[in-house]
């Protein structure tokens, strides 16, 4: 499947032995993250081949540390040591400042608001319901026939990815999922209401609080591996 992510962790911000949340999909040599929090950098170097990738696009949800963490030091580590730039996407340009307060110059990167032509896949950003102090975004991922959606981290499934889902639109759906009720995350019972038991098994559950993967599975949803 040209389109489905794989996962250097599941976990959410306050569960650090899952993991940060950040996912990536390999296209011939080009690599593609989604997100790149605190634990990526490390798990990226070791796994990834970095080396080897003709080029690497950061699609970034919003700049919660457990989502850009250490962006920073992919930008630098590949910018100084494998003569790379790396192409930063996120719809504003907060994730410029954010840079620029971490000593990373705009000569280091490359920045855009959207996934330019000229790339394997298209990239739509979705505006979500996160964190009243910060706009966020989920990304649908589109290549020939195959078309998926990433959360990022929401309070809710948003009605316009629902809408694709029950339309057979969306190949899959990974989403934030959440044990305890949250006005930043989205509570397991949300998307129960918002998902006929017959789709579940196309939304895959990530960014999760606790140890409760066996539970998601017999709602009918798939939840996420870690690659080893």
């Amino acid at each position: 499947m040209q389109l489905e992510l794989k996962f250097l962790g599941r976990g959410a911000a306050f569960n650090p032995a899952f993991g940060n949340t950040n996912a990536y999909l390999t296209i011939g040599d080009d690599l593609f993250f989604m997100d790149f929090g605190e634990s990526a950098f490390d798990k990226a170097v070791k796994r990834l081949r970095l080396d080897s990738r003709s080029r690497i696009v950061v699609l970034l949800t919003h700049l919660h540390a457990d989502h850009a963490g250490s962006l920073a030091s992919l930008i630098s580590y590949s910018h100084c040591v494998l003569k790379k730039q790396v192409l930063v996407v996120h719809p504003i340009t907060t994730v410029v400042e954010m840079l620029r307060l971490q000593g990373i110059a705009p000569s280091f990167y490359d920045y855009s608001p959207t996934l330019p032509a000229g790339f394997p896949i298209e990239a739509e950003a979705l505006e979500v319901r996160h964190a009243e102090d910060m706009r966020c975004f989920g990304y649908f991922l589109t290549s020939g026939n195959e078309r998926i959606f990433y959360s990022g981290d929401t309070s809710r499934l948003h009605e316009r990815v629902r809408e694709e889902l029950l339309a057979g639109k969306l190949t899959r759906v990974y989403h934030d999922i959440a044990s305890s009720d949250s006005a930043s995350h989205c509570y397991v019972q949300r998307i129960v209401e918002a998902v006929p038991e017959a789709l579940r098994a196309r939304v895959y559950a990530m960014h999760l609080d606790g140890d409760y993967a066996d539970a998601l599975q017999t709602l009918g949803f798939s939840v996420v591996e870690v690659v080893a």
